[in-house]
Parts: C-alpha cells; structure tokens; sequence
C-alpha cells in the first residue's frame, strides 16, 4: 500500500515521532473492508512491541470484516489550534496524524490476550484508581486482535513562528 506522502515538508521527520503519536493518541479508527463497502469504527487501543492492539467483542461487523479480508487501515491524529498565516486561503490546522496499512490477527492465547488487556487497562486507567484484575471468563468472551504494521507515514503541520493562533481546542498541542 502507497504511504508516500505527496507534501513531503509536511513528512513527520522520524518513526519515532511516529511511534510516540501511537502511544499517546487516545482513540484510533480502523477502516476495514465489507461487503457493503469500507467501514470505519473509532476504538481504544494499545501501541506495543511495533504492533497495534484492540478488543472487541467475539462477533459483530468488525470482526465479520476482519476475518473475511485481514487488510486494515488505522488512523490516529493530534488536533492543534486553528491559525492564521500568509499561504494558501489563509487559515490552516495544526496537527499530527499517523496512518498505517497492515493486516488483523486474531490473538488465540489466552496469556496473550491478558497480558493485552491488562496493558490496555493500564493506558486508560489511572494509576490512583485500584484496578481488580481481569476474570477469566471476561477475557475467554474477548476477542484481542493484533495489527502487524507494514507500512505507516507521519503527517504534521506544526505550530511555527508565520501561524497567528485563532482557535486552540487542544492546549497541549500549541
């Protein structure tokens, strides 16, 4: 799958701009193929040993899609404030976004998939709150899946001395 970007000055300069965007970025959306067309669904996820990971129940459209065609797309992004500048119509947004291509598989172990689980519970929860650990019969009726990355680019346009801030709905960003 094509990851060149076609506006390489707005490249992310390194993989591990990249990477750190995967391990911070809070929500992911994962476009899939079905037979009705694409699909796209937003899910939490874990960014771990350069794989994706989300769960999801045992059935539904997702894991439908997911075990007729593996392929996947999965996007995150960072959203910046809004600015003005001198090119262009004027106005513009400052963000990161990665995209990577790559294909699902279904995490069979259940090792595995606790280990996942327990990772993804630590991503999301804060460490203060006391945290139960997972049942075996809640990780049995969870489907973990793993997206092995084969491609991914990084895309930005970051906050730069020619921008005058207009709008800033994400402050750690600006």
């Amino acid at each position: 799958m094509r990851t060149e970007l076609r506006r390489k000055e707005r490249a992310m300069k390194t993989s591990r701009e990249m990477e750190l965007l995967l391990e911070r970025a809070p929500v992911g959306r994962l476009a899939v193929t079905t037979p009705d067309g694409p699909y796209i669904v937003a899910v939490n996820y874990l960014f771990f040993n350069g794989s994706l990971y989300f769960h999801s129940g045992l059935a539904g459209r997702k894991v439908d899609a997911l075990r007729a065609d593996p392929r996947v797309c999965f996007m995150v992004d960072e959203i910046g404030p809004q600015v003005l500048w001198k090119q262009g119509c004027g106005i513009s947004q400052v963000y990161q976004s990665v995209v990577c291509f790559g294909k699902a598989e279904f995490v069979e172990g259940q090792a595995e998939k606790r280990e996942i689980l327990e990772k993804m519970v630590q991503k999301y929860v804060p460490t203060s709150y006391p945290f139960s650990p997972l049942k075996d019969q809640n990780v049995k009726k969870t489907a973990v899946i793993r997206i092995a990355i084969e491609s991914m680019s990084g895309k930005e346009n970051a906050l730069s001395p020619a921008h005058t801030v207009i709008n800033n709905p994400s402050p750690e960003m600006g």
